[in-house]
């Protein structure tokens, strides 16, 4: 999960109002780098969704090879990248907020990668096909909308910058059409609640239809209550 309150008068990904923005301090540069791993990652991910992080960890070391120029939207605290362990990458982050950016760029410093603080709802300051393989992990469910159809331009724009071919791995936590535990749901309503997430109306035949109008070589799997999936671009 990676909730970005607005650090700017742009709507921020993970809220859809300001009144419904969490408190910009969750995602600080110190809590980024302290707390959110064991929280979220050792956290939520096996005990409230049902996904042991090793899946979504698999969809990294799959798609990712030595040498590829990546792109991570909403990379968290660097969890996933910084276990890879593939050489050379030439490695984008891009995030509305500085505290994921710069816990991800220190965690990350033998790649020496570029930030880019920027709403993930708008055209990335990238060029066209000039990324290999782009990651939009536990973010989807973040940002705002009342459904997965309205929340499609991050998908457009990240279409728009992977090569012919290149490669993008995905996770969401989802509200229908997914296996949710009652300790799930009583977590998605105390977040949805607090403007951290945003995916009360997300439902996997939604995801499933945005990929396929998209992408090529759709490969789209469910974990409990998440999505994962892998695909190509035209």
């Amino acid at each position: 999960m990676s909730a970005h309150p607005p650090a700017s008068p742009e709507p921020a990904p993970g809220s859809a109002t300001a009144s419904a923005a969490p408190d910009p301090r969750v995602w600080s540069r110190r809590n980024m780098a302290r707390l959110y791993d064991l929280l979220v990652i050792h956290g939520t991910y096996r005990w409230l969704w049902g996904c042991p992080q090793q899946r979504v960890a698999a969809l990294y070391a799959a798609a990712i090879q030595a040498g590829d120029r990546v792109l991570e939207v909403g990379p968290g605290a660097g969890y996933f990248l910084d276990r890879i362990g593939r050489a050379d990458l030439d490695v984008h982050l891009l995030d509305i907020n500085d505290g994921p950016l710069h816990t991800t760029a220190t965690r990350l410093a033998r790649y020496r990668p570029a930030t880019h603080l920027h709403n993930a709802v708008q055209p990335f300051p990238l060029e066209e096909n000039s990324i290999d393989v782009a990651v939009l992990s536990m973010v989807l469910h973040c940002l705002p909308g009342s459904s997965i159809a309205e929340k499609t331009p991050v998908l457009d724009h990240i279409a728009t910058v992977v090569r012919p071919g290149g490669a993008f791995i995905g996770a969401t936590v989802l509200s229908s059409g997914v296996d949710t535990s009652s300790v799930g749901r009583t977590g998605s309503r105390y977040l949805n609640a607090k403007g951290i997430f945003h995916n009360s109306g997300d439902s996997l035949t939604d995801l499933t239809r945005v990929l396929h109008e998209r992408f090529a070589d759709v490969r789209l799997g469910v974990c409990g209550s998440v999505a994962l999936w892998r695909v190509s671009t035209r």
